[in-house]
């Protein structure tokens, strides 16, 4: 492939119009895409707002859908008859009504006559393009006597108008070669002002594309800094692929042009920087203030030698010799002041070409972050997790490359950090929940309440929270947010834990086994628990109690009694288990959050699926009869695995999150409650 390529993307006034050139980039492979060709755009829309955004933004998608995605275009040459003309404009036209379909969808108010576009395609060293609006476009051949401009921009249509206003974007297709040694070139109304004459043609002749666009930005700066300027540029040059290097020829410039088109660009209410910088030098061209202290100089000189002719020869020595004193003095403090002017000068100059220099180099960085973040939300809307995964690590990598100064001048550098964050969620599959739903603060109604565990009773719609502190169990009815005591009791003491086994709700105390029944009937069993420090879970199958000692990595399974336990696990090696649930299968959280799978003592193959973030850390486990829930302090998140494979499904987090003692699963309801401190909050899943 012979053809290079080079942009131009300036934003001086964001409040005007939103403005945009470049590549539609492909989510198939790379290679593959090669052969397809380059699709393109350039788009001014004079409607400064986001919908403008958005509607780039959808448009560019459905090209790449519509175009790179339809199977045609990669049997060309295979297809009697099968032209890439045909693919090309069969893509726009499906485009065009899938656009309207969208905008009806999502009532987007959107105004076709603000919309000036050019799509286009490079095919083989061909070119086919549509266009509609202000947009211009130029072919620059060379012949013998140098190059000539020729205007290829599509004759005016009658019905234009009306085809906009009805929603139509892309008409007739514009085709032809690209000439070896030429240009094709697109631009917006007002930069078309800029470019098309002899100083842009000897640009490109001096510096060649990927130098002539460069200097063109670092010339527009200096111009003009109130109009928004695109431009896309494609040179048919194959001996002039090789990389080469640019540099900045402050006499090829745009100046030539610049006073014709000055006027016809200014909007009423600008200030022309230009006119008063020039209206400036003027005056102190006038009042130059080295003029006087020369005059003085001069003048001295002749008083000099006036006296040196007319007076004797020993006094004109003193005189003589005390004045070169006087003018040695004024001579060094004119010459120190004439250094300290040329100084401030060079300083002065350095500092603005330092500017110019540090607002291109932002204004590069805003257009490579615009380019990820397009790559980004190409590759979400196709699902392509891995591609954008791949991506944010390089936009990542170029935001942490930036320094605090540079920083702060990118516009909306915020907005990107948030953006970038909510497409890392989304490739995590992590919802943040800023506020969960509160049920109820139990200290709020008793400041010496100290929750530690709960059950979810899904049938009836309420909680059992036990508060060993102050020896009681409540019921919290979810419906209408009331709660009452259901027992008090001494023997409802210490920290407790929580299990569940059909309709009956368990908690572990001291040495009790409490269950609330049916009717909220509370009954208390003694259990022998040895070291209850040690015990960190527990839950019940089949009537027996299933206790796991983090101490010694082993379930303890006890007689329906509680009097005595076996150890039940026959191999404990590399484990370190924090949490245990049962359903036949016992699973084991251990505290690098890995979950083993066992049944009658024995392990079996069971692994967890990674996700982002790395579950480095687990503390509190439970499961359904489809799902596996396990909750993260450290990351403040509920992640959910499928049972059968453990296959990720989604997670949860929120800021609210700061001391999940419990939590509880909704099956019926898809909700999850929490207990965080003494307060219950919930939160919606999506199963």
């Amino acid at each position: 492939m012979s053809i290079k390529t080079s942009i131009i993307n300036i934003i001086n006034n964001q409040n005007k119009s939103f403005v945009q050139a470049g590549f539609v980039e492909p989510s198939i492979d790379k290679e593959k895409a090669k052969k397809a060709g380059l699709l393109f755009f350039l788009v001014e829309i004079n409607q400064a707002d986001k919908i403008a955004e958005k509607m780039m933004f959808i448009i560019t998608q459905l090209l790449e859908k519509n175009y790179y995605l339809n199977e045609k275009i990669f049997l060309v040459d295979e297809i009697n008859g099968l032209k890439v003309e045909s693919v090309f404009e069969s893509a726009l036209v499906k485009t065009n009504r899938e656009l309207l379909e969208f905008i009806d969808q999502e009532r987007i108010n959107f105004n076709f006559k603000t919309l000036n576009l050019i799509v286009g395609l490079e095919y083989n060293e061909r070119i086919y393009f549509s266009s509609i609006g202000q947009n211009k476009s130029f072919l620059i051949s060379q012949n013998e006597k140098g190059f000539n401009i020729s205007d290829i921009n599509p004759e005016g249509d009658e019905n234009e108008k009306e085809e906009l206003i009805s929603g139509k974007i892309f008409s007739s297709i514009i085709s032809g070669e690209i000439p070896e040694k030429s240009y094709i070139v697109f631009t917006n109304d007002s930069l078309s002002q800029y470019l098309i004459n002899d100083n842009f043609i000897k640009i490109l002749s001096d510096l060649k594309l990927d130098g002539a666009t460069e200097q063109m930005k670092v010339n527009l700066a200096r111009i003009n800094n109130y109009s928004n300027f695109c431009g896309l540029f494609l040179q048919n040059c194959p001996q002039c692929l090789e990389t080469s290097t640019f540099h900045y020829h402050p006499k090829l410039d745009l100046n030539s042009t610049k006073e014709n088109t000055e006027k016809l660009l200014e909007t009423p209410g600008n200030i022309n920087k230009e006119i008063i910088k020039k209206k400036t030098v003027n005056i102190f061209k006038k009042i130059n203030i080295f003029r006087p202290l020369i005059k003085a100089i001069k003048s001295l000189f002749n008083k000099i030698k006036v006296k040196k002719e007319n007076t004797n020869k020993n006094s004109d020595i003193v005189m003589v010799s005390s004045k070169q004193k006087k003018i040695r003095k004024i001579l060094f403090i004119i010459v120190l002041l004439l250094l300290i002017a040329l100084l401030l000068s060079i300083f002065l100059k350095k500092k603005d070409y330092n500017e110019v220099l540090e607002k291109e180099n932002v204004s590069n960085y805003e257009e490579l972050i615009i380019q990820k973040q397009n790559q980004i939300k190409n590759s979400l809307l196709y699902d392509n997790k891995t591609q954008a995964s791949e991506i944010i690590n390089e936009l990542k990598g170029i935001l942490d490359s930036l320094s605090d100064k540079e920083k702060n001048k990118i516009k909306d550098y915020q907005a990107i950090e948030e953006t970038l964050n909510e497409q890392i969620r989304t490739i995590q599959g992590m919802y943040k929940i800023d506020n969960p739903e509160e049920i109820i603060n139990f200290k709020n109604n008793n400041d010496q309440s100290d929750i530690k565990s709960f059950s979810l009773n899904s049938a009836s719609q309420k909680i059992y929270a036990v508060d060993g502190k102050n020896h009681i169990i409540y019921s919290l009815n979810l419906n209408d947010k009331t709660f009452s005591k259901i027992s008090q009791d001494e023997k409802i003491s210490g920290d407790t834990l929580s299990g569940i086994e059909g309709d009956i709700y368990y908690f572990l105390a001291d040495n009790q086994l409490i269950s609330v029944g049916p009717e909220e009937k509370v009954s208390f069993s003694s259990i022998n628990t040895e070291n209850r420090q040690n015990i960190s879970s527990f839950d019940i199958y089949n009537g027996r109690a299933y206790l796991l000692d983090k101490e010694r990595n082993q379930i303890l399974k006890y007689e329906k009694d509680g009097s005595k336990y076996t150890d039940w696990l026959k191999k404990n090696d590399n484990i370190e288990p924090i949490s245990l649930i049962t359903d036949y299968d016992i699973y084991l959280l251990n505290e690098n959050g890995i979950v083993n799978k066992y049944l009658s003592g024995d392990k079996e193959e069971f692994e967890l699926k990674t996700i982002a973030p790395k579950l480095e850390k687990g503390d509190i486990m439970k499961i359904n009869n489809d799902y596996i829930f396990i909750f993260d302090k450290t990351q403040k998140r509920l992640i959910i695995f499928l049972k059968k494979d453990g296959l990720f499904i989604n997670q949860y987090s929120s800021d609210k999150f700061t001391d999940v003692r419990d939590f509880a699963i909704d099956d019926k309801n898809k909700k999850a409650y929490f207990l965080n401190d003494n307060t219950v909050y919930s939160i919606d899943l999506i199963l």
